[in-house]
């Protein structure tokens, strides 16, 4: 019986999954990190409000006001306070979200040295409407 040959994987998806897992291990790593900051000493949410408003159901508004005293923030919010743990574990999932866009730009670089013919294209728009979201430029509202 002859043995069945597996497909090869074409290089611009090594490429696009290396990146991809290397930089979510690394956003889950400093995520990881934060927490454990954010456990041992004060965050910049108080931990007993916030565990308690997440218990009870809480909207993100609410939780904002009632633990924070403030609006809920938009963008960053939590890059000037990079001192406090729930900050940094807040910088560990922006880092895990921007994984998919680091990938496919590595792929894209790839996929042009593999002379991919018109799936450059697909993967140039891929990138661009995952770098545009991951900005906030556009934003899919219901």
């Amino acid at each position: 019986m002859e043995k069945e040959k597996s497909p090869e994987v074409p290089v611009t998806g090594v490429i696009y999954g290396e990146i991809a897992y290397r930089v979510a291990l690394l956003g889950i790593l400093i995520s990881i990190v934060g927490i454990v900051i954010y456990m041992i000493s004060n965050g910049y949410l108080d931990k007993t409000c916030l565990l308690n408003q997440l218990w009870s159901g809480a909207s993100v508004d609410a939780i904002w006001k009632g633990c924070a005293g403030i609006k809920t923030p938009e963008g960053h919010w939590y890059l000037g306070m990079l001192s406090h743990g729930d900050a940094i574990a807040m910088l560990g999932i922006s880092v895990t979200c921007s994984a998919a866009v680091l990938g496919m730009w590595g792929g894209l670089v790839g996929m042009v040295r593999s002379k991919g013919g018109m799936y450059i294209a697909f993967a140039l728009i891929v990138a661009i409407i995952l770098t545009l979201a991951a900005a906030g430029l556009i934003v899919i509202k219901e």
